[in-house]
């Protein structure tokens, strides 16, 4: 009656009832604020006009008095009253419309948030009543003020909570915001999706265009910004994953996050790194909420199945991270347990300290703190460090390590936690773990319809070769029979597959068993071509079964008569790793059976047609028939058998006949361009390389040779150049297993047509082999090979002296590319004056015949070098060190004539110089001999002189 009855409400009665809805006075007296809601709900149309006044009063005193407390608890009663009565702010709404609009910021920014969460009221429909304000509230994502679009993000990706429905409505404006202009705009954006609570109607209001904005946000260039992404998306994952098998529709919305955070590593930024080895066992993973080992083991492989191939490359890279960085910590530490006054233990550890703190963020801090960590000399630390990374601890026993001696440095020194935290989080053995290794070999061993047995397979593929001793603890489960009695042949194969790369990485550690030596010799016997083949390794690879090693090879020799034909190919795939790797066994068959390889291998040119009539250029090998498979691998016998020999056992005679053999196929001679014969090049050529690794035969490969294997860079069949070159020859490089003189070939590749080819060389190139140095502070590898590199491109067979402009123009670009892979402004100097050095000898090849073009090419280096100095602003001085031309290519001259004469053709500089200073978009000279990416593609294999002088050089002994 008080409120209802009289013309006007005095303002005291106003102030009394707007005062029981504080915060304070609600915990006093509940009964009066519940009394004051009634009468407000039952009363709103009279009252309405009494609190817009009230708040109207309020906001003028506060522009007058310049504070904003009196106008922020307004602010907070104004939300009091919608969760209360929501009828008494039909003209309070608009009035907070008005403020989101008015100059000051900080008025904006209240007005909100206010908004923001007057929307997000649970059982109210305020945007629907007040669409006007909906709408500019919703227009304030674009404000001017960080400020204000930071609060909106917030207030908005609260919806997502508190109304989903409505939230929907923002997903293109929550995920615009994640682009935002400003770091602390999408550093709030970011965090705020981190918090959200994943339930089903969250899941669903959430845009795909929202998750896939969070994951670009991973890679920002701010560091606060891609740690809140990480944190976040991990976060949202982490609540999801436990519903992935159950929904496809969960799966396909959200089973791409880990795809997104592994492929991170192509970045290759300590920062990120560090970041994603923080999140992988917590929030992706999710152990810790795990305790069935077995139940582990499928999480890992319910995450790896659904990785993209490249986000699984990047898991594979974190596991090598992994790997490098627990071989240097369990080596510092070592050395830190047995440390006391001596130097060069110290020395030992501050060069250890240097490249691990590489690894990791803040690398300064980290050194530093390793340096600490040294002097400390407990050995409780350092032993409990180190069983944190050892392969034979479970994972229960690596966390409960990992915490008790963290928990000791604390005390010791509280200040090396956070600075080395992310060193242990990393060599911390969580993901892959020796107690998964079990499952993951019951799971490859399930029918190949199981739904993680591709996973299963792939995962150990990759453990043995990065921890491998994690499978020599679980080698019985590996090499069990029944693995190999399987009727799927395909299962068969992966098994014998595992074992192969077990034995590879783990050599004298294949157990021996009479049921595991019969069914390896009945798979060598009368299994498939891979069966055979990869059990006649795995045979090889037991202690103690040379005579075993015998006997099937006497067996698999039996194949060659004309009656088993059928069983020819795999006969010679299981011979051809007898040949290499039970060179005793198979030296008795040699020369029985080499005329007749060297035979199969050359003159089968009427089978070969008859056999690939029709058939495209290029087939995948399991598609070449078994004739086509035998000739393939009688070259890889041959090859085999020389590379398997002893210094004691080569003679003259054998390594002219492989070496003969491998030449032809290289070098083409008389043959078409069949499936069959392409197999064979390749082989051919990665047989030669795979001889120059070995050391005593190093010189069979001579310089001739290594002109042909640049041909194979520019093999005329896509398949053939990409396999040589990303498959075996840049692997050979980046492990050293060749020597360096084999490293120019790369750069053959400059007129490649597919791209990726190109990022793989330049990557290689710039991350590993620009490391290698003969000793510390001379000239890398790389940078000594430019002499090498000039040399070759001195006698390929694109050069034409009658067409000098397009000659050079061509052969800019494999310099260009050079020095787009290896110069810098450190080196530029050095490279100059080995370029110009090459001036100063003639060419020991072929009498000297290309002497003038090593003579083009010096000077064609030269001016590239002082372009790319000139464009790049970088000093070319003289170098002051002594540098030597490799002597197998180049003798030095007397005289300086050929010093002082100019070589290059001026209207190549002027037409340079001219394109460079323009500007303008230079034509690309295609060479000859570069086909096109498609596999129809064929073209002639280049001519190359003989090179028997090199053969001879090898000695009978």
């Amino acid at each position: 009656q008080l409120v209802e009855e009289p013309k006007t409400v005095p303002q005291d009665v106003i102030d009394v009832i707007l005062l029981q809805f504080t915060r304070r006075r609600q915990q006093d007296n509940a009964a009066a604020h519940q009394l004051a809601s009634d009468l407000a709900t039952n009363t709103a149309d009279i009252l309405q006009k009494y609190i817009y006044q009230y708040f109207n009063d309020v906001i003028v005193s506060a522009g007058q008095a310049g504070t904003l407390d009196d106008l922020r608890a307004a602010h907070v009663l104004i939300l009091e009253l919608n969760r209360a009565a929501p009828g008494t702010l039909l003209n309070v709404v608009p009035q907070l419309e008005e403020e989101l609009s008015v100059e000051d910021v900080d008025i904006r920014v209240l007005a909100i948030s206010v908004l923001g969460e007057m929307f997000g009221e649970k059982g109210h429909t305020l945007a629907k009543r007040y669409e006007a304000t909906w709408t500019a509230w919703k227009g304030r994502r674009a404000d001017a003020a960080a400020a204000v679009r930071v609060e909106w993000v917030e207030r908005a990706v609260a919806l997502y909570q508190q109304q989903p429905q409505l939230a929907r409505e923002l997903n293109a404006d929550v995920a615009a915001k994640l682009s935002d202009v400003d770091e602390r705009v999408r550093v709030a954006a970011c965090r705020s999706l981190g918090q959200l609570d994943m339930g089903t109607a969250v899941q669903g209001a959430l845009g795909d265009d929202v998750v896939s904005a969070l994951g670009e946000r991973c890679k920002d260039r701010r560091a606060a910004v891609r740690a809140e992404a990480i944190v976040a998306l991990a976060t949202l994952y982490s609540q999801v994953v436990g519903e992935l098998e159950q929904s496809t529709t969960v799966r396909r919305k959200w089973g791409g996050i880990p795809s997104t955070i592994f492929e991170l590593r192509y970045i290759n930024d300590p920062d990120i790194d560090s970041k994603v080895e923080s999140i992988m066992t917590g929030a992706i993973l999710n152990f810790a909420k795990i305790r069935d080992d077995r139940e582990k083991c499928r999480r890992l492989l319910l995450v790896f199945d659904s990785l993209t191939p490249k986000a699984q490359n990047g898991f594979f890279s974190y596991m090598r991270r992994q790997r490098d960085a627990i071989l240097m910590a369990d080596t510092f530490l070592e050395l830190c347990e047995r440390s006391g006054d001596d130097a060069a233990v110290e020395q030992q550890q501050r060069a250890l300290a240097a490249k691990l703190s590489a690894f990791f963020p803040d690398r300064v801090k980290l050194e530093s703190s390793l340096a600490q960590l040294a002097g400390l000399r407990d050995t409780d630390v350092y032993a409990g460090l180190r069983q944190t990374m050892d392969v034979r601890s479970d994972i229960k026993t690596v966390r409960k390590c990992q915490k008790s001696a963290l928990k000791r440095l604390a005390s010791l020194a509280p200040n090396l936690l956070d600075t080395t935290a992310p060193l242990w989080k990393c060599a911390g053995l969580t993901t892959i773990n020796r107690v998964l290794v079990p499952y993951l070999i019951e799971n490859a061993s399930a029918s190949r319809q199981g739904p993680f047995h591709g996973a299963a397979v792939t995962l150990l593929n990759y453990t043995v070769e990065v921890f491998p001793e994690m499978l020599e603890l679980s080698k019985d489960e590996l090499f069990a029979v029944e693995g190999l009695q399987a009727r799927d042949a395909s299962a068969v194969e992966e098994r014998l597959k595992l074992m192969v790369q077990f034995a590879k990485a783990v050599p004298n550690a294949v157990p021996r068993s009479t049921d595991l030596e019969n069914r390896l010799a009945a798979l060598v016997r009368s299994g498939t071509v891979a069966q055979a083949k990869r059990a006649a390794f795995v045979v090889t690879q037991m202690s103690g079964a040379a005579d075993l090693c015998a006997a099937l090879t006497g067996d698999v020799v039996d194949c060659l008569d004309d009656a088993k034909l059928e069983r020819r190919a795999p006969a010679f795939a299981a011979l051809s790793r007898f040949a290499l790797h039970a060179p005793a066994a198979y030296a008795t068959y040699a020369e029985r059976i080499s005329q007749f390889l060297v035979q199969m291998a050359l003159t089968d040119a009427e089978a070969e047609a008859n056999m690939d009539a029709g058939d495209a250029e290029w087939e995948a090998r399991e598609q070449l028939s078994d004739m086509g498979l035998a000739r393939v691998y009688a070259v890889k016998i041959l090859a085999h058998w020389l590379a398997g020999m002893e210094r004691s056992s080569v003679t003259r005679e054998i390594v002219q006949m492989v070496m003969g053999t491998l030449r032809q196929l290289v070098r083409g001679s008389g043959f078409g361009r069949s499936a069959v014969t392409q197999h064979c090049v390749l082989v051919a050529a990665s047989s030669m390389l795979k001889i120059a690794g070995r050391g005593h035969l190093e010189r069979a490969v001579g310089v001739a040779d290594g002109q042909s294997l640049a041909l194979v860079v520019q093999d005329a069949t896509f398949e053939v150049r990409s396999s040589f070159l990303l498959d075996k020859l840049v692997p050979a490089l980046a492990s050293r297993r060749v020597h360096a003189r084999f490293i120019p070939l790369v750069f053959l590749a400059a007129h490649e047509v597919e791209p990726g080819v190109l990022d793989h060389v330049r990557h290689a190139v710039e991350q590993r082999l620009s490391q290698f140095r003969p000793t510390p502070g001379s000239p890398s590898l790389v940078e000594s090979s430019l002499p090498r590199l000039l040399h070759i491109l001195a006698h390929h067979p694109d050069w034409d002296d009658a067409e000098p402009l397009r000659t050079l123009e061509l052969f800019a670009h494999y310099v260009d590319f050079y020095i787009s892979c290896v110069c810098s402004a450190q080196n530029v100097s050095l490279l100059f004056c080995l370029a110009a050095k090459v001036k100063s000898a003639r060419s020991k090849v072929q009498g000297g015949q290309h002497t003038q073009r090593l003579y083009v090419l010096s000077e064609l280096a030269q001016f590239l070098l002082r372009e790319k100095s000139k464009a790049a602003n970088w000093p070319v001085n003289v170098y002051p060190g002594e540098l030597q031309l490799p002597d197998d290519l180049f003798e030095m001259v007397d005289g300086t004539d050929q010093m002082r004469e100019s070589y290059l053709d001026p209207e190549f500089v002027a037409l340079r110089s001219k394109t460079s200073g323009s500007g303008a978009k230079r034509t690309r000279t295609k060479p000859k001999r570069v086909a096109k990416p498609s596999k129809k593609s064929r073209g002639k294999q280049p001519q190359v002189d003989s090179d028997s002088d090199a053969m001879d050089e090898v000695s009978d002994n």
